[in-house]
Formats: structure tokens, sequence, C-alpha cells
């Protein structure tokens, strides 16, 4: 029964991070005339919310007795805001596999990085060596050439993505520390679309949004690829094994790298691909070879063991 319910848990963390991974497709099938930072916003306006509803609903907890602590709930959604903004224009630039690739798969050498200035922590052997990869796959993504057709601005907006990304992870640590992490990633989106709403009502023309397959993207992507997303993790999470959550979600960026391939049939150089792959090792390094436990958070509870906990 024990292993049953294991398996069950690693199914629930991969299909959270198929659903993760549809995020930048899903903005390429929306109707012209959407932006980026339109997407972005609406994601967490609706996400937001509906993930804090079903936390209550489906997680017995109480909303009263949480009292995260403010700054770092703010740094937390800053992060959370700046990753929507910059990512979507990322994929929308440079296509969802490299965006995709660039902006998930440089999070954890980011984090590595602010947890050691900020937090004191010590950057590992197997950090530097994730970094080296990451790194050199960033800057021969970007030096590439026109001949390769690669967005320069496209994959720093996508390291910006994984920058925000990376604050979220170090700002959430405070927000969910002796809290149920999943009502903390909850409360930080709740604040994000805070954040973004009244730049969306004031700036951005929302006409498009109003059409069937306007309002189809948003509300996938809101409910399905946040929510319900993140509610799946943290089911999945309650019975897996920490060492196993970052090996598990690898899944998200091949997921957007295989859409970006099948369904938009964006291409491969050998340039680009071997920039995607150094990125893309990088990730494996941490992911197998990680001295300790990885940082956490959003877009990221990913990358820490979660449950839900019973009323007292």
């Amino acid at each position: 029964m024990e292993k049953q319910n294991l398996y069950k848990g690693f199914a629930l963390v991969i299909f959270s991070a198929v659903l993760f991974g549809t995020t930048g497709t899903s903005q390429a099938l929306a109707p012209a005339g959407i932006s980026s930072t339109a997407i972005g916003s609406l994601r967490l306006i609706i996400g937001g919310p509906a993930l804090l509803l079903m936390t209550l609903t489906f997680g017995n907890i109480r909303l009263a007795a949480f009292r995260p602590p403010v700054i770092p709930t703010l740094v937390a959604a800053s992060g959370i805001v700046m990753f929507q903004l910059c990512f979507f224009e990322a994929v929308a630039r440079t296509g969802v596999a490299l965006g995709t690739i660039v902006a998930i798969c440089m999070a954890p050498v980011i984090s590595g990085l602010l947890g050691a200035v900020f937090q004191k922590e010590r950057l590992t052997k197997v950090w530097l060596i994730a970094s080296l990869l990451a790194i050199s796959g960033c800057v021969l993504l970007s030096v590439a050439g026109s001949e390769v057709q690669v967005d320069t601005t496209g994959i720093f907006l996508a390291f910006g993505a994984g920058f925000g990304y990376a604050v979220s992870l170090v700002g959430s640590k405070a927000v969910v520390a002796d809290h149920s992490p999943i009502l903390g990633i909850a409360v930080i989106l709740c604040v994000g679309a805070v954040m973004v709403l009244p730049r969306l009502l004031l700036f951005e023309d929302l006409s498009p949004v109003m059409t069937a397959q306007g309002m189809t993207v948003v509300l996938y992507l809101g409910l399905v690829a946040t929510a319900a997303a993140y509610l799946l993790l943290a089911k999945g999470l309650s019975v897996v094994p920490v060492s196993m959550t970052a090996l598990l979600m690898l899944v998200e960026p091949l997921t957007g790298c295989f859409l970006g391939v099948l369904l938009l049939d964006e291409m491969f150089t050998p340039v680009t691909g071997i920039g995607a792959l150094l990125i893309f090792s990088g990730l494996l390094v941490i992911s197998f070879f990680k001295e300790k436990p990885a940082p956490v958070a959003p877009l990221v509870t990913r990358h820490k063991k979660s449950r839900f906990r019973n009323k007292r």
C-alpha cells in the first residue's frame, strides 16, 4: 500500500510538472493582440485566488491562523511578478522551447547565489559546476548570431525570468516556514496579483481576452496551469521523498521544449541545441548530485516537500 501511494505521488508530481510546462505553449496559442504582460498578469490574478480557494477548501487549513512576514512576502511576490512578465515575453521572442529551458533551468543556479549573498548559505562544488554549464549555455545562445535566429533580448528576458523565480524561492523560505507551504504560495500569488492589477486595468487592451479563444487561454493558465498544478504538486510531495523532487520536476522544461518543437514547429540548430543542452545539464547536475536540499518555492514548492496540515 505504501509503494502504491508512492507511485501515485510520483504521478501527481509529474502531472503537475507537465501542466507547468504548458504555459509557454498556451500563450503561443492565444489570439493576436493579447500582450505578454497581460497574459502573465491574468495568470496571477486568476491563479492566485483560485489556488487560495482550493487550498482552504481541500486542505483543511485556517487562513486566520496564517501570519506571513511582510517583507519576505513582498519580496517573494515581486519575484513571481518579475517571472511572469519576463517569461511570457521571453517565449514570445525566443520560442517556447528555448525560453522555457533558459528560464526554468537557470533559477536553481541563481537562487544558490542569492542564498549565499543574503542568507550566508555555502556555495558547493556542485553549484559551481552547474553554474558554469548553465552560464556557458546562456552565453552561447546570446552570441550565436543572426544565422541561428536567436533573439538576444529574449534570452536576457528568460534570464530575468529565472532571476525572478530565484528571488521568489529565496523570499518564500521565510513565508512557508512553520506553515503549510501551499498556503504560503497561494498568499504570495495573491499578493503578486494585487501588484499587477492596476497596470493591467490602466494600460492593457483587454478586448482580445474577451473572445472565446482569449478566455480559454487565460482561464487555462490561471485555473489549470497554476492553481490545479500547485494543488497536485502539494498532494504528490506529501508522499514523495524530497530527494526525488528536482528530478521529477525536470519534466517541466522537457514539456515546454517538446511542445514547442511538436506543436509550434520550433527548430533547434546545432548551436542553439548545444546551448540549451549545456543549460539543461546544469539542472541535471544539481538534481543528481546536490550536496544539500535545494532552495524552496513557486513557481516552487517545486523543490521542497510540502503537505497539508490538519487544524489543531
